[in-house]
């Protein structure tokens, strides 16, 4: 080595590991890599398969139960024999409710009206728990064209194992099934937080036993095959209603939705399910903008859902049957009206605009109906 000039260190004595070759490396690197794959996938297959088994169906038809025995088309006999109805389950909903209402009178009090000349009014029920509401409520509900109607609570099944929180009392909806009782052949059910936009009697002129909008979500479950149980197209039927009620423990089903996923289950390969225009869900609008301006600007909405956001608490705001209930109720109101204009950027301005617009101008139109109301009250009050 001294040819070169080069100084080195000698190897130490004794053995010495020789490195690897660099075909061994890259085996071992690929047979880590494979385990690691392999362990990947196994956990994953494990995972999969108990959400297969344990979780709940897809759609109602993935886990479709025989649990009614016919299926029918229809048609009414009678025009008249018709009713648009809401629930009334306590008092938390009642601003929305006198709201709701009043947009109704708005389109159906006209008995001149050009565009329906021929049909007589639809009479408007309001299925409400007794014990629950108080006779202030009752009277302002007539005062915007409410005809109250007592229903038995209908509780959930297993006790309401799993049931959402806010949905404890919406099995009385079921209810509606026994209106075949008052002389009611046709249905058309509307959910507290709907406004109506137009007229909807085409609705009761289907030949059909049950109808729905398909649900939308906000969120990747976008738009659904199950249906949104806020506004339905029905015929009552008392046997429909016992077999509703007798088949509810036996039903299986994910119970956080309550009576809208035994709804779907029940009637999930019949339902006819109509355009969004009749529950016009506000997720709709944030899920496709160009679906919501279609239906908005060609004039065709009937019916708004307001989802979320709502234009009054979610958990609505208790009156307490009083008048200084009512006014705390009112101001919470316009203080959330204010709030759910901001939402998402102001993305829902116009639709909350929409319902603020029917609330004041039922405060305002029916101001003296209510006060009557609240002093017939206060009247009955002092007598004992």
């Amino acid at each position: 080595m001294s040819r070169y000039n080069i100084k080195y260190l000698p190897l130490p004595s004794g053995d010495w590991p020789s490195p690897a070759s660099s075909w061994h490396i890259a085996i071992r690197s690929r047979h880590i890599w494979l385990y690691l794959a392999l362990g990947a996938a196994g956990i994953m297959n494990i995972f999969l398969v108990l959400k297969w088994w344990h979780g709940p169906p897809l759609t109602p038809l993935d886990n479709y139960q025989i649990l009614k025995d016919n299926f029918r088309i229809v048609s009414s006999t009678t025009p008249n024999s018709t009713a648009i109805v809401t629930t009334l389950y306590n008092e938390l909903y009642t601003l929305p409710i006198l709201t709701l209402g009043y947009s109704l009178s708005a389109h159906y009090d006209n008995a001149n009206s050009s565009e329906y000349p021929a049909l007589p009014p639809p009479r408007r029920l309001l299925m409400y728990i007794p014990h629950r509401i108080s006779p202030l409520t009752l009277c302002l509900a007539r005062s915007v064209g409410w005809e109250p109607h007592p229903v038995e609570f209908i509780a959930p099944p297993h006790n309401g194992a799993g049931v959402g929180p806010r949905f404890g009392d919406q099995y009385t909806k079921l209810a509606l099934w026994k209106l075949d009782q008052i002389g009611i052949e046709k249905v058309v059910y509307l959910d507290g937080d709907t406004l109506v936009r137009r007229r909807f009697d085409e609705l009761f002129a289907m030949p059909f036993d049950f109808a729905a909008v398909p649900d939308i979500y906000g969120d990747e479950r976008g738009f659904a095959l199950s249906f949104n149980a806020g506004v339905l197209a029905l015929r009552p039927s008392t046997a429909v209603f016992e077999n509703l009620f007798a088949r509810m423990e036996e039903a299986v089903y994910p119970p956080i939705m309550a009576e809208q996923a035994y709804l779907n289950l029940y009637f999930g390969a019949e339902v006819v399910r109509l355009p969004y225009i009749y529950n016009a869900n506000l997720a709709g609008k944030i899920r496709s903008r160009k679906l919501w301006d279609f239906m908005n600007q060609s004039d065709a909405l009937r019916i708004v859902h307001y989802t979320t956001p709502k234009p009054f608490p979610a958990m609505g705001t208790e009156n307490g049957g009083t008048r200084e209930g009512l006014r705390q109720a009112q101001e919470t109101v316009r203080q959330h009206i204010v709030e759910a204009k901001k939402v998402n950027g102001g993305l829902y301005g116009e639709e909350i605009g929409w319902w603020e617009d029917a609330w004041r101008d039922m405060e305002r139109d029916r101001h003296e109906e209510m006060e009557r109301c609240m002093r017939e009250i206060e009247g009955e009050s002092a007598r004992f």
